[in-house]
């Protein structure tokens, strides 16, 4: 079994579920880390680390560049 892999940190939950609607589209799994107690405290995610995008390991590479891919448009 693959392990789960940050590769994208963002700075609020809407980018990062923007992003992993993308990946998902596309045939990717991916899943959203973030200690902002669910979404209710969306402030203090600045100061635990972010908002972290992760994908099996695997995928990683290909959802890296879906992700810059999309970012030029």
């Amino acid at each position: 079994m693959s392990d789960m892999v940050c590769i994208m940190t963002f700075s609020n939950r809407l980018e990062a579920d923007l992003a992993k609607t993308l990946l998902e589209s596309f045939g990717i799994d991916a899943m959203i880390m973030a200690d902002d107690c669910g979404g209710f405290r969306p402030d203090i995610g600045v100061t635990t680390g972010g908002v972290k995008l992760l994908v099996l390991e695997e995928n990683a590479e290909e959802a890296l560049g879906l992700l810059q891919k999309d970012d030029q448009k």
